[in-house]
C-alpha cells in the first residue's frame, strides 16, 4: 500500500510541475519524496499507517526542513483504525499529516485545508477582523452572536481575538454573518520557526566518519549528522547548507549518485568527504579527500574549495 500511495504523491506532484527525486527504494530515510516548484520544497513522508511514523524520524525531517528551507509534509491514509479525512490536516509530532486526496487539493488545485484534527473533534482558525467587520457592517452585537450560537458573550467576544472553534460554530458563524469566516490552514509553514536545530539528539558516528565531522567543525563547520537519510550529514555554513556524506563504504558511489540526485532537485550544494580516491564523477556531488581538509582553515575556505572543485571539475 505505501508504495501505491508513494506512486500516487509522485503522480500529483508532476501533475503540478514539481521536480521530484523519489527515495522510496533507499534505507533508511526519514523522508521517502523531495520535490522542488520555484521557490518552494517539500519532504514528504509517505505511510499508509501513520501510527507507524517514530518521534525520531519526524525530529530529524524537521531540521532537515529547517536547514533547506524546505516544508515537511505527511501524507498517510489511515491512523490506528480510522481513515483519514479529505480536508482535514491531522498532526504527528509536530508535522502536518494529511490524506492523499487533500495532497492533491492542496498541490495541484490549490485549495488549502480549512479543518484540523485535535483531541475532541475537528476544529478551524478564524479570521478575526473579517469576523470583527462583518458583525460591524450588519449591526450585530457580539451579545447578538452570542445568543444566536448559544454561547457566553465573553465566548463570542473571543471569536474576534482568533480563538479556535468547532466546525459546527464556524458555520453557524457564517450563517449568522453571512460570509466566510475560516482561516486556511498553511501547511506549507505548519511547524513554524521554532524548531532549533541545537536540539537535534547527537547521532553516534565512529572512526573515520567522526574524525571528518570533526574536523569540519574545527574550521568552523557546523555538521549536522543525520541518521534516517539518503545522506549523512547537513554541514551548514552562514551562506548556505551542503549536504554531507561521510560514511566510509563499498558502496560510496551509489550512495553519492542518490545524494547528487536530492541536491540536483533542491538546488543543494553536495559533498562527499572520502578516505580514498573515487573514480567516478557522480553527478553535482563533490569529491573532497580528508587529507584535504587539513588545508582549510575557515568555513568560507572550505566552502572556496568546494566551488574551486566544481568549477575545474577536478573530482578525485
Amino acid at each position: 500500500m505505501q508504495e501505491v500511495i508513494a506512486a500516487s504523491v509522485l503522480k500529483i506532484l508532476r501533475k503540478a510541475g514539481y521536480a521530484v527525486t523519489d527515495l522510496v527504494e533507499t534505507r533508511p530515510r526519514c523522508f521517502d519524496i523531495v520535490a522542488k516548484k520555484e521557490s518552494v520544497i517539500l519532504l514528504v513522508k509517505v505511510l499508509y499507517n501513520i501510527d507507524s511514523f517514530k518521534p525520531e524520524m519526524a525530529e530529524e525531517m524537521k531540521i532537515i526542513a529547517k536547514l533547506l528551507k524546505a516544508s515537511p509534509v505527511v501524507v498517510g491514509e489511515k491512523f490506528k483504525f480510522d481513515y483519514l479525512e479529505r480536508g482535514v490536516v491531522y498532526t504527528r509530532y509536530g508535522l502536518p499529516v494529511i490524506n492523499t486526496a487533500t495532497f492533491y487539493d492542496f498541490v495541484v488545485e490549490e485549495v488549502a485545508p480549512l479543518v484540523y484534527s485535535a483531541p475532541g473533534g475537528y476544529y478551524v482558525r478564524l479570521d478575526s477582523e473579517r469576523i470583527r467587520s462583518a458583525r460591524e457592517r450588519l449591526g450585530i452585537s457580539v451579545g447578538d452572536i452570542a445568543r444566536h450560537l448559544g454561547i457566553s458573550r465573553r465566548a463570542a467576544k473571543k471569536y474576534e481575538e482568533g480563538v479556535d472553534t468547532s466546525v459546527e460554530n464556524a458555520l453557524k458563524l457564517e450563517e449568522i454573518l453571512g460570509t466566510y469566516v475560516m482561516k486556511e490552514i498553511d501547511v506549507l509553514n505548519f511547524v513554524g520557526e521554532d524548531v532549533e536545530t541545537e536540539e537535534i539528539k547527537e547521532v553516534e558516528l565512529q572512526g573515520k566518519e567522526a574524525e571528518i565531522v570533526e574536523q569540519l567543525r574545527c574550521i568552523g563547520v557546523k555538521v549536522y549528522p543525520i541518521k534516517h537519510a539518503p545522506f549523512d550529514a547537513v554541514a551548514k555554513t552562514d551562506d548556505e547548507s551542503i549536504l554531507t556524506g561521510v560514511k566510509q563504504v563499498k558502496t560510496i558511489e551509489k550512495r553519492a549518485e542518490i545524494l547528487g540526485r536530492i541536491s540536483e532537485t533542491v538546488a543543494a550544494k553536495a559533498a562527499y568527504i572520502v578516505e580514498k580516491m573515487v573514480n567516478k564523477e557522480v553527478g553535482s556531488v563533490i569529491f573532497v579527500m580528508k587529507e584535504e581538509l587539513e588545508c582549510v582553515s575557515s568555513a568560507k575556505d572550505f566552502l572556496n574549495l568546494l566551488d574551486e572543485k566544481k568549477l575545474t571539475e577536478r573530482y578525485i
